[in-house]
């Protein structure tokens, strides 16, 4: 399986010309990163040949972060990642607490990722920050 999807591999030729040091996890995991930024950050509805695609908008639940709301917002990372990011299997989301920082919301998602015919465990940093904005790195 290619580490990047194609258009990631099609601008990388344009750009590079020599070849990089990157290891294959390295290149899959950045590109599944961008990928999923791309996912988390779209307002569900706004994609006309998918309505589905993204989240719903979180901007509104900041103020009032309650644990009904929480585990909605768990529930739609999950889906969407389980649905427009097949390579990677995820395995669970977790909340995470942080008493320094009571506006955003922080979640581990852990899963794997299949590289060179071997399953590879990953962790991620998520955060929902109050203006509904998501940031995902490991």
């Amino acid at each position: 399986m290619r580490e990047e999807r194609l258009l990631e591999r099609i601008s990388r030729w344009e750009i590079e010309s020599e070849r990089t040091n990157l290891t294959s996890v390295d290149i899959l995991i950045g590109s599944i990163l961008r990928h999923l930024r791309g996912i988390l950050n779209t307002q569900r509805g706004t994609v006309p040949i998918d309505k589905e695609y993204g989240l719903p908008d979180f901007s509104n639940l900041a103020p009032s972060f309650s644990s009904g709301s929480t585990k909605e917002i768990r529930d739609d990372l999950m889906v969407a990642i389980e649905r427009y990011e097949p390579r990677l299997k995820l395995t669970s989301i977790a909340m995470v607490p942080d008493d320094a920082d009571f506006l955003s919301l922080r979640f581990e998602v852990t899963g794997a990722i299949r590289v060179n015919d071997r399953e590879v465990p990953v962790r991620l940093a998520t955060v929902v920050n109050p203006d509904g904005k998501v940031t995902i790195g490991t």
